[in-house]
C-alpha cells in the first residue's frame, strides 16, 4: 500500500491561514519521504488560541515561504496519490481554502481518514498501537503519527484500548476571565453616548482573557461610547474584543458569517486598549 499522509497547523480561526505542513510518504508499508515546513500565513496573523494549541507564532514564521511558494515541493507528493489524514474533512479543507486563497489548482488524488475509519482521536489511538507521539500538534509528527496508525490499519493489527490511559480533562476556559457578561450591562444606551465613537451603535462582542483591563471594565467603558453589547456572535456582529484563549465556537462563527458576507472584525487587546485610552 502506497499513501501520502499529511497535516495542518493554521494560525487562525481561517482554514487558509495554514502556518505549517507536515507531509510523509509510504511506499510498501515504509515511510520514505518526510516533508516539515513553518509555512508563513496570510498577514503573518495569528490568533493566541491558535498559538496555544501548537506554539508557533508569528515569530517563527516571518522569514518562512508562503503557501504559494513552497507548493512546487507539496504538489508531487499530493497528486494522483492517496491521501490520508487525520480528521480528513478539516486537513483537506486547509488544503482546498488555501489553494483558493493562492488561486493554485486544485491536484486529483483520493482520500482517506483514520479518524473515520477509528472514531478516536490521534493520541489514543498512538496509545492503544504502541505509537510514540512525543509532540503532538507538531504537524510532521502528528503526519507520521497518522502514517504508522493507517499502516496498522491496513494490516488489520487490532487497536489495543486497554493500554489507552484515562485522563482527567482540564480547560483554559476554567481560569478567571471568562465571566459571562449579563444583565443591564447588555442594554445599549445610545442617548448618553457620543455618535463619533467607532463603538457607537455597533454590536459587540468580548471573548477570552482580557490582561490589562476586567472584561466587565471592558464592557462598562464600550457601553458608555454607544456599543450594543451582545454575549454570542450573530450576522449583525461588527466587533469582537478578543483576549487570551477565545472561544473556539466564537471563532468558528466569526470566520462562517465572514465567509457569508458579514464583516465582522476582530479587536486584539493592544488595539482595543488603544482606542478606550482616554476613557481610561
Amino acid at each position: 500500500m502506497n499513501f501520502t499522509a499529511i497535516d495542518f497547523e493554521t494560525a487562525t480561526g481561517k482554514r487558509s491561514s495554514i502556518c505549517q505542513v507536515g507531509i510523509v510518504r509510504v511506499e510498501n508499508s515504509e515511510i520514505v519521504t518526510r516533508l516539515s515546513r513553518l509555512v508563513k500565513p496570510p498577514n503573518n496573523e495569528y490568533l493566541e488560541w491558535n498559538t496555544r494549541i501548537h506554539g508557533i507564532t508569528s515569530r517563527d514564521t516571518i522569514d518562512a515561504l508562503t503557501f504559494s511558494e513552497l507548493w512546487v515541493d507539496i504538489k508531487p507528493l499530493l497528486e494522483n496519490n492517496l491521501i490520508v489524514a487525520h480528521n480528513s474533512d478539516f486537513d483537506i479543507d486547509c488544503l482546498n481554502q488555501t489553494l483558493n486563497y493562492y488561486n493554485l489548482a486544485k491536484p486529483k488524488f483520493e482520500i482517506d481518514c483514520t479518524y473515520k475509519r477509528t472514531g478516536h482521536k490521534l493520541d489514543k489511538l498512538c496509545e492503544a498501537f504502541d505509537i510514540n507521539l512525543d509532540n503532538h500538534h507538531d504537524a510532521e509528527f502528528d503526519a507520521i503519527a497518522c502514517a504508522e496508525i493507517y499502516i496498522n490499519l491496513i494490516n488489520n493489527v487490532i487497536p489495543d484500548y486497554s493500554k489507552v490511559i484515562s485522563r482527567p480533562k482540564e480547560s483554559i476556559f476554567q481560569q478567571k476571565g471568562h465571566d459571562r457578561l449579563q444583565g443591564d450591562i447588555l442594554k445599549p444606551d445610545l442617548a448618553n453616548a457620543n455618535p463619533s465613537s467607532p463603538f457607537y451603535d455597533k454590536k459587540v462582542v468580548f471573548t477570552g482573557v482580557l490582561k490589562s483591563i476586567k472584561r466587565q471594565s471592558g464592557a462598562e467603558i464600550v457601553k458608555r461610547l454607544g456599543a450594543d453589547i451582545d454575549t454570542g456572535i450573530t450576522k449583525r456582529t461588527n466587533f469582537v474584543i478578543t483576549g487570551s484563549a477565545p472561544g473556539p465556537s466564537k471563532l468558528k462563527k466569526i470566520e462562517k458569517y465572514n465567509l457569508e458576507g458579514s464583516e465582522i472584525k476582530i479587536i486584539f487587546e493592544d488595539e482595543f486598549l488603544e482606542m478606550i485610552k482616554n476613557e481610561l
